[in-house]
């Protein structure tokens, strides 16, 4: 990306203004051509300084998580085009961030999100209209067994090459990859960026989360609502 830079006149200028004041002399000849100098060279560093862009964080986890998201229920399958898409505009976030070009950076994991999150659509339209088709078998009549269901775990210790979304589409914990915020919600005192999780590490599983708090962690991974 391309700065913009300040360019004076200065000799032009001063020129110009004793032109057409001649009753005022406009430092023309009492001001060092090198502190002028350095003042044009002051302002184009703020101004180069305050055109700088921050790192897109947020945005590059989000587009990761997006994009694994849509992985996980096999959207490269159901949606080849949009998943392919958001697989090379990732990619190209990722470069854009190795080079320090941010604001490309932003506007490329902006896209491989929404790409993403059309290929989760796209695959989760076909799978609800699949099961709407299966048609359910004879009733076969079986005598319940009862059996004592074992409690759920209320943490859950990291393993290698887990995730967010790995972890909470686990049975064991929320059996629904939507539900990762609520994980990066409860142990936001260890976990500060969503895509840096260690082996080892012990999370806590929230085992009643009010319905508010469910709907907002789906929209999050849904819409990026918050």
């Amino acid at each position: 990306m391309q700065r913009p830079v300040l360019i004076f006149e200065a000799a032009s200028i001063i020129q110009s203004v004793n032109k057409f004041s001649p009753n005022v002399n406009v430092v023309s000849m009492h001001v060092p051509s090198r502190i002028i100098g350095f003042t044009i060279s002051a302002v184009t560093l703020t101004l180069s300084v305050g055109c700088s862009i921050n790192p897109p964080m947020q945005e590059m986890s989000d587009a990761r998580q997006s994009v694994e998201a849509a992985q996980t229920i096999g959207a490269e399958h159901h949606a080849p085009e949009a998943m392919t898409s958001a697989q090379t505009l990732l990619s190209q976030a990722e470069s854009d961030m190795q080079t320090g070009d941010y604001e490309e950076a932003h506007k490329d994991a902006v896209a491989a999100r929404e790409a993403a999150r059309q290929a989760l659509a796209i695959t989760q339209a076909k799978h609800e209209t699949v099961a709407k088709k299966i048609k359910p078998a004879t009733e076969i009549i079986v005598e319940p067994v009862i059996a004592k269901e074992a409690p759920l775990p209320g943490a859950y210790t990291v393993e290698a090459k887990d995730s967010l979304w790995k972890i909470a589409a686990k049975p064991s914990v929320y059996n629904d990859a939507f539900l990762w915020p609520l994980l990066f919600k409860a142990n936001a005192d260890i976990i500060h960026n969503a895509d840096l999780i260690q082996p080892g590490q012990s999370l806590k599983i929230e085992r009643n989360p009010s319905p508010y708090d469910i709907d907002t962690a789906i929209n999050h991974t849904r819409f990026g609502l918050r």
